[in-house]
């Protein structure tokens, strides 16, 4: 079964705009931070371990840098060597050589320089996890995740953050709150079967289910597969 996208927020984390000797502006910071908790994702923190970037990361993986995950501004790639990454012993480092052209890229220069926009965020599908309960803390460890993209951003992630919660022990599930009052107002699946309510809408048992936001497996994957189509044609328009 396809893994869900999931996205993390990070505060800003060495986040600055370098000025260069030709004029052009590179932007660097942490994209992600090893072994550091996040926050209450609902009813568990997060961490991720050191080796969980190792697989995505070999070879040349196609990697964007967006503006507020919005796959119109694409300000870096690193299949193209404007987006670089390097991971070390606090986190995966990026930097990013904006634009001087694009009034998007400016734009978001100046915020930056004045504090406006002073997070990151990540967006991955998780490959392997671990969950660990001590005391009435539960947490989960990612192992192994595909990297899809970095954005450059002003709003946490976090308070909407939605996980597979498959792999995560069934005694242990009653811990995890992935639906919150607001969900609903969102457009959260409101689908009552049992895979629904633990959060794995991707598996929903419930063949007569008509909430538009609750996929079957085959429809997860199709979503998927669209997701990437849709960003590859924002990135051939954008270049």
């Amino acid at each position: 079964m396809p893994h869900k996208n999931e996205t993390r927020y990070l505060p800003a984390r060495e986040l600055r705009i370098v000025p260069e000797t030709d004029g052009s502006k590179t932007l660097s910071g942490y994209a992600i931070v090893f072994n550091s908790e996040s926050v209450d994702l609902g009813g568990f923190r997060e961490v991720v371990s050191p080796l969980a970037l190792d697989n995505t990361l070999r070879g040349s993986p196609d990697i964007l840098c967006l503006n507020s995950h919005d796959n119109r501004s694409v300000l870096g790639r690193s299949t193209s060597g404007t987006l670089k990454l390097s991971p070390d012993s606090t986190g995966l480092r990026f930097s990013v050589s904006l634009d001087s052209r694009s009034s998007q890229a400016n734009d978001l220069a100046i915020s930056v320089e004045r504090g406006d926009v002073s997070g990151c965020s990540f967006g991955f599908r998780t490959v392997k996890d671990a969950w660990n309960k001590a005391g009435e803390k539960l947490l989960r460890t990612l192992l192994d995740i595909e990297l899809f993209e970095i954005s450059i951003c002003s709003n946490p992630a976090y308070p909407s953050t939605n996980v597979s919660v498959r792999s995560c022990p069934s005694s242990l599930r009653s811990l995890i709150h992935t639906r919150s009052e607001d969900d609903e107002e969102d457009g959260e699946c409101d689908c009552d079967c049992e895979e629904c309510l633990e959060g794995d809408c991707a598996d929903c048992s419930n063949p007569d289910c008509g909430d538009p936001y609750c996929r079957h497996g085959e429809d997860s994957a199709r979503s998927v597969a669209l997701w990437k189509l849709e960003t590859r044609i924002a990135i051939a328009k954008r270049f």
